[in-house]
């Protein structure tokens, strides 16, 4: 249940918080699937800055400033807004308004993507869809993005450590159709070799080409295409709720990594306009 609505604690903005601009572009997706009637009373706005705040500094729900509404109310619409596909679907709309509006891009929804995989270590939420992953030595979930070749997050799945990374890429590229995306090109690392590229063209889920390393590379070197997955994943871990796996629900985790691109997405467009 909602907690009922207290009153908000004066404070300086949070560097978390949404400006005007950014609220009026999130404003609309997260109203219309809030409980209506003369019952609700609470400032959705504030409930989405509890959530950036939490985003931010990873703090526990239990330890949210009083400035946001009880953590009750902001947990309940969090869980809500994730059922619901509200940050899937407002991350598509702002994908695309920075693609056209920013970037200057003719076709509003890409052609070509990136895909790539980053693991990280469980806290002691526990839950499913953990297991350890055997080349990075790392115990827990492997968070799996699919972005534009610009680096703009399409899809995000979030899986066991364990799973071999060109068949959790398949969860990927089923998300990424359901919502009526298609791509033409995909650009992966040597982790994806083997029954995926057939797999994708025989569900009509583009062409995949391997990045080869370079010929007598040792350690790191920037990879043409492939960086730009890479940098996406430096960007969303700026926030330290996602230094961890902290969530019990990997669906949850996913809509922090999504969270956390919708939060780019509108600085982008508030700064170009």
């Amino acid at each position: 249940m909602v907690a009922p609505s207290q009153p908000a604690v004066q404070h300086e903005p949070y560097e978390s918080d949404l400006t005007d601009e950014q609220w009026e572009m999130i404003r609309p997706f997260v109203e219309v699937q809030a409980k209506t009637g003369p019952r609700r009373r609470v400032d959705l706005r504030a409930v989405l800055n509890g959530l950036l705040y939490k985003l931010k500094t990873s703090c526990q729900w239990e330890l949210l400033p009083r400035s946001f509404p009880p953590k009750s109310t902001v947990h309940y619409y969090f869980q809500r807004w994730t059922k619901k596909g509200i940050w899937v679907r407002l991350n598509d709309v702002l994908r695309r308004r920075v693609r056209v509006e920013v970037e200057g891009r003719e076709h509003v929804e890409a052609t070509g993507g990136v895909i790539d995989t980053q693991s990280a270590k469980s806290s002691l939420a526990g839950g499913p869809e953990r297991g350890f992953d055997g080349g990075k030595k790392v115990f827990g979930r492997k968070r799996h993005l699919l972005t534009d070749t610009l680096g703009l997050l399409i899809t995000a799945v979030v899986h066991s450590a364990r799973l071999y990374d060109g068949a959790a890429a398949k969860q990927v590229f089923t998300a990424t159709k359901a919502r009526g995306i298609t791509l033409k090109k995909v650009w992966a690392d040597q982790t994806y070799r083997g029954a995926l590229a057939s797999w994708m063209a025989d569900n009509g889920q583009g062409e995949l080409e391997i990045v080869e390393r370079l010929p007598g590379q040792r350690g790191f070197e920037v990879q043409a295409k492939r960086w730009v997955v890479e940098r996406t994943h430096a960007w969303l871990s700026g926030n330290r709720q996602l230094s961890r796996e902290y969530d019990h629900s990997p669906r949850h985790s996913e809509s922090w990594l999504y969270l956390a691109s919708i939060r780019l997405l509108a600085r982008r467009l508030a700064k170009a306009s």
